[in-house]
């Protein structure tokens, strides 16, 4: 019986090995090419092989440290494990502080399995066999991802404007001509090929070839299609510490002409990377801009719970009532969120505080103060070898590889995207495995026949069938996840088709899957606003407060929310009509009651966007709108002035770190509410005054049309018609076949 026991252990231990020396390798393979554009979001099945492969790993690796003495191993490395534990725990900490449950549960799955894969990479990475597998499959994975990156270039570059193309694919050419490979987004793409970059320049200089020389051109050059200024960077900051750690490490007996030429190449690395950036900043200053507002923003919420942060993953529920208007002024768009401060330290420092943040930088400082010194013991000289120590071109391509991303992560994608924030941990991973496994054996030695456990048999197993069901358990639940993105995507698919009821039940589905997906309550909440039957209004203001109990400043809930009591008084207005004409005074003032509580709420909440968003036109319209129904014409101007002198405020602090005249990017925008102002003081017989806001909307926009028409018809009522004829001749010139025009013409 115990013979057959420890045959058992044996193969637990056997089996466990080889899932993961073989299953990280492919996993990492997975994640780099996997995409999948039936779901909501192309990137979900990255995000879903992350939560269950890795679930699966984390499962499998625990069960196999039951077989051993795990604690040993702990004992003897405990300054390498400490830091990743801290961190871990910082992680688990704030999410025991945070208001907002789902959004940080999210993002506490991913820290776990993020620290449990650098774990898991330190024990069990223990041979050049194991590192062989792993870096040859991320060179396949890089050729992939790289290959069909040339294939997007080519096709944008001439195959632009055809419904077809090289890129079989319906995301074609979603960036325009920046290629973004099986990543879905080109600085996700950039943030792979910063990674991998050096880790096949230094297989080149150790295997010396030309296929390696040849992938990493094909690195390069997909890097510079990505068009992103934060991957240039990294790139250029990972071939500059190449050059560098080259140059002081491997080069000390070489020739000085060859030290020369490397230091050569690492200052036009950098010229051509400042030179291109900068050139780029000139034609995009929205990027510098928009980097500039959000990381001011991000300081301000820091501020707000300094110690120990707002709670991990929360920076994306929070962001909105700390963001600046011009966000809204340089992308264009209201109904946007931001996730991530592009920022990785700044959202750490955010979430969790002068504390957590400590804890993160004493781990990158342990791992890079450890790469350095495995590069200075491996790079020793051996006068017998012809090469050096493999480990010490895995741990130059490596320690690169990390500096290269750190620097990329200070401005642009977040390593909260699974994509990035999978290979942080893999790096840091293999630097402590190259520490600890030294020397590197060519493969893993046989396991011990009877190792100490710290549990007795029968616990052991017990404990193994509850990591089992447990591992079971998350992997139903990470499934859950992906299959809402799917209904999601079929919600959207009926709500633009109509079809209401299905639409809603797909929503449904995916709330039930997935309870922290916000924007499908929040469809919801839009699909009872486009359906509008009986109780669609109170159906409606539910799923918003559903919205807001996720995220209590959410896109544009608030305003859709003021939409739906302005609809609902709508409704109400036609039965106070319906009782006036009936004589039922007692249920006229009923509703009139009713119609000014709507008229009330719908202003509460128009006006707490506008704290949030402050220069979205609609909301100001629809504010005048409603003090127009109460009868209050001075609120309503008052409305329409607060909207077009808004901008002026942001010439003065705190508004004021990058200034510029905001509202040229937006002039049609603000002649539209002179307009309006024009209109209502025609409407209540101030002719003076409504031409004089006639006229200062042409002078933003001259040859408007419908103000141009209408100050032509303001002309008319006042009798002076040699003003009225010249306009309307102008009119005719300018839009010869616009109905008015025609009608005042006698045209056909």
């Amino acid at each position: 019986m115990a013979i057959a026991e420890e045959k058992i252990s044996a193969l637990i231990r056997l089996v466990s090995e080889k899932v993961l020396a073989w299953g990280l390798p492919f996993f990492y393979f997975l994640v780099s090419i996997a995409f999948y554009l039936r779901t909501y979001d192309s990137a979900q099945i990255k995000i879903t092989l992350v939560q269950i492969l890795g679930t699966i790993f984390i499962g499998v690796w625990m069960i196999k440290l039951l077989e051993e003495d795990f604690l040993e191993f702990v004992n003897k490395n405990l300054i390498i494990i400490l830091p990743l534990v801290a961190f871990l725990l910082s992680g688990v900490f704030s999410f025991s502080h945070s208001y907002f449950f789902y959004a940080s549960w999210n993002e506490l799955v991913k820290r776990i399995i993020y620290i449990f894969i650098a774990l898991i990479v330190i024990k069990e990475f223990d041979s050049d066999q194991k590192f062989s597998i792993l870096f040859k499959v991320l060179f396949w994975a890089t050729f992939v991802a790289t290959f069909y990156g040339i294939i997007q270039y080519l096709d944008a570059k001439y195959f632009a404007g055809l419904e077809k193309g090289l890129d079989p694919f319906v995301w074609r050419m979603a960036f325009g001509t920046r290629i973004f490979s099986t990543f879905g987004n080109p600085n996700f793409f950039g943030d792979f090929l910063v990674v991998m970059s050096p880790i096949i320049l230094a297989m080149f200089f150790r295997r010396r070839q030309p296929i390696y020389l040849f992938l990493w051109f094909m690195t390069a050059f997909c890097v510079v299609q990505t068009g992103s200024k934060g991957a240039w960077l990294g790139f250029a900051v990972g071939l500059v510490a190449f050059a560098f750690l080259l140059v002081i490490f491997f080069l000390r007996t070489k020739k000085k002409w060859l030290k020369y030429v490397i230091i050569g190449a690492m200052i036009v690395s950098m010229a051509v990377a400042y030179f291109g950036i900068k050139e780029n900043l000139r034609e995009r200053t929205d990027s510098g801009s928009f980097r500039i507002f959000t990381w001011i923003s991000t300081w301000e919420m820091i501020n707000t719970n300094p110690w120990i942060g707002t709670g991990i993953g929360s920076y994306y529920v929070t962001y909105p009532a700390f963001r600046r208007p011009q966000i809204f002024f340089i992308e264009a768009k209201h109904n946007t969120e931001s996730d991530h401060p592009e920022d990785e330290y700044l959202e750490v420092w955010y979430d969790e505080g002068y504390i957590g943040f400590g804890i993160f930088l004493w781990l990158l400082g342990t791992f890079l103060f450890i790469s350095f010194k495995n590069l200075r013991a491996f790079s020793e000289q051996d006068p017998l070898k012809k090469y050096l120590d493999i480990r010490a071109y895995y741990q130059l391509g490596i320690l690169s590889s990390l500096i290269a991303q750190l620097s990329h992560n200070m401005v642009c994608v977040s390593l909260r995207f699974v994509s990035s924030g999978i290979f942080l941990w893999l790096l840091i991973g293999i630097i402590g495995s190259l520490c600890i496994h030294n020397p590197l054996s060519a493969k893993t030695p046989p396991p011990s026949p009877n190792p100490k456990t710290l549990l007795p048999l029968s616990a052991r197993r017990v404990v193994q069938i509850i990591i089992i069901i447990a591992v079971a358990f998350f992997v139903k639940i990470f499934y859950g996840y992906f299959d809402a993105d799917m209904k999601h995507n079929l919600g959207i698919f009926y709500s633009k088709q109509g079809q209401w009821d299905k639409a809603l039940a797909s929503y449904s589905t995916v709330v039930k899957e997935n309870p922290s997906f916000i924007m499908a309550h929040y469809f919801m909440g839009n699909v009872y606003n486009d359906r509008w039957v009986a109780e669609d209004g109170n159906n409606a203001i539910k799923k918003y407060e559903d919205v807001w109990k996720l995220a209590p400043n959410y896109v544009q809930s608030r305003h859709q929310a003021g939409l739906i009591y302005i609809k609902w008084a709508e409704d109400e207005k036609r039965r106070v009509e319906e009782a006036r004409a009936k004589g039922d005074t007692v249920a006229m003032q009923e509703h009139q009651n009713k119609l000014k509580e709507l008229y009330n709420k719908a202003l509460y909440e128009l006006n707490r966007y506008k704290e949030i968003d402050p220069i979205f036109s609609v909301n100001y319209y629809r504010i005048a709108y409603i003090y127009l129904q109460l009868g209050d014409v001075k609120k309503a101007e008052e409305a329409y002035l607060e909207h077009i002198n808004y901008p002026e405020k942001l010439k003065a602090p705190p508004h004021n770190a990058w200034v510029e005249n905001w509202s040229k990017r937006r002039l049609a925008e603000y002649a539209e509410t002179y307009m309006y102002l024009g209109n209502l003081m025609f409407g209540t017989g101030n002719a003076p005054k409504a031409k004089e806001y006639y006229k200062k909307g042409l002078e933003l926009v001259p040859g408007h049309l419908n103000i141009t028409k209408n100050l032509a018809i303001l002309y008319a009522n006042s009798g002076d018609m040699a003003s009225a004829r010249a306009l309307w001749e102008e009119l005719r010139k300018a839009n010869p076949d616009d109905p008015d025009v025609k009608k005042v013409f006698g045209l056909k």
